[in-house]
C-alpha cells in the first residue's frame, strides 16, 4: 500500500540489522512456474549491486565473528543445493562485485544426476498424465500442476520418505522425463560436478558446506538414515574439496536437537537453519537462521522486507 501511495521510500530507509540470506537457483529469466527456487540473473545482479552500494556485505566468517557496522544492514550470502546455475550465473556476478558467499552442496551424484524435487516439479508440470498411483495412493493433477492425494502434494509426501522409497517416483515418471528433453531444462535440475565444487572451494571469496545427501527432510526420515545422509555429505565433500567440512545447512531448514547434536559430534561447527524451532535456540551462537529470498516480489519490496527482517 505504501509503495502504491508513493511512500515506499519510508520502508527503504537503512537501519541496523543482521541477515544471512539464502538463495537456491539463478536462471536466465526468473522462471516461477515450476517452483519458487529460481531468481533471474538480471534481478540477482541488480540486488547485489544495491546491497554492496548501500549495506555492509560480509563473509559468513565475519558474520559469525560479529564484524558488523552500526546503523546499517549487515548481510552474508548463502546458496543451498549445489545447482550448476550457481556456478554459471551467480559466481561471475559475485566475483564482479567482490561478494563472498557460502555454497551448501547436496551429494546425491552417485544416486541420481538431479534432486528428486526438481525432477518431480518438471515432470509434474509437463506430463499429460492426469493421475498416477504411488504407494497405493491415487494422486490427481491439480490446477497448480502438482499431483495431490487427500489434499497433500506428492512433494510434501516425498520429502519425508527414505530415499529407496522415494526413488520409485523416478520409475513412475520415467517416460515423462525422457519426453521432456531434459537438456532443454538443465538450468532447473543440473548440479555442479566435483571439479566445479572444488574450484569454488578453492576460491578466495567462497566456501563450501554440506547440505545432506538426497535433500530429504531429515527430521521425518528414520534417525539412522538421517545420520547417514549427514555423514555421507560431509565425507564426500571432504574428499572432493580436500578440506574439512565444518558447516551444515539443514534441508528445508528442518532440524531437531538430536540431529544438531549429531552434527556437532561429527565435526560441524556451524549449523544453518531457516527459522528457529523455539526462541531459546537463537541463544546458541553456532546456530543461525536465514532469510529466504522471494522470487515473486519486486526489488523494492524485497529490500523492504529484508530491512524489516520478516515477510509478516
Amino acid at each position: 500500500m505504501l509503495f502504491k501511495l508513493g511512500f515506499g521510500k519510508l520502508l527503504l530507509k537503512d537501519r541496523y540489522g543482521e541477515r544471512i540470506l539464502v538463495y537456491h537457483g539463478i536462471d536466465a529469466v526468473g522462471e516461477t512456474k515450476y517452483n519458487s527456487r529460481f531468481i533471474s540473473k538480471a534481478f540477482f545482479e541488480e540486488f547485489i549491486k544495491h546491497i554492496t552500494t548501500h549495506y555492509n556485505v560480509i563473509s559468513l566468517d565475519d558474520f559469525y565473528q560479529k564484524k558488523f557496522k552500526k546503523d546499517t544492514l549487515n548481510i552474508a550470502l548463502t546458496f543451498d543445493d549445489g545447482y550448476l546455475n550457481n556456478y554459471t550465473y551467480a559466481v561471475p556476478i559475485l566475483e564482479k562485485y567482490n561478494v563472498p558467499a557460502c555454497f551448501y552442496i547436496t551429494t546425491i551424484h552417485d544416486k541420481a544426476p538431479y534432486l528428486w524435487a526438481d525432477f518431480l516439479d518438471l515432470v509434474s508440470y509437463h506430463t499429460d498424465k492426469k493421475e498416477i498411483i504411488f504407494e497405493r495412493n491415487l494422486y490427481q493433477k491439480s490446477a497448480k500442476k502438482e499431483f495431490v492425494w487427500n489434499g497433500i502434494s506428492m512433494k510434501n509426501v516425498a520429502k519425508a520418505l527414505p530415499y529407496e522409497v522415494l526413488e520409485m517416483i523416478y520409475d513412475v515418471f520415467k517416460d515423462d522425463w525422457k519426453n521432456l528433453s531434459p537438456k532443454d531444462f538443465e538450468e532447473y535440475w543440473k548440479l555442479m560436478n566435483a571439479k566445479q565444487i572444488k574450484e569454488i572451494a578453492n576460491h578466495p571469496l567462497f566456501t563450501i558446506g554440506a547440505h545432506g545427501e538426497t535433500h530429504a527432510s531429515l527430521v521425518d526420515i528414520p534417525l539412522e538414515e538421517a545420520k547417514k545422509e549427514i555423514l555421507h555429505s560431509k565425507e564426500t565433500l571432504e574428499i572432493i574439496c580436500q578440506q574439512p567440512m565444518t558447516e551444515f545447512a539443514f534441508p528445508f531448514g528442518y532440524y531437531n536437537q538430536e540431529l544438531a547434536d549429531y552434527c556437532e559430534e561429527i565435526g560441524f561447527e556451524r549449523l544453518l537453519l531457516v527459522d528457529y524451532n523455539i526462541k531459546e535456540d537463537a541463544k546458541n551462537d553456532t546456530w543461525k537462521n536465514r532469510f529466504v529470498m522471494n522470487p515473486y516480489i519486486s526489488l523494492e519490496q524485497q529490500l523492504a522486507y529484508l530491512l524489516k527482517g520478516s515477510y509478516f
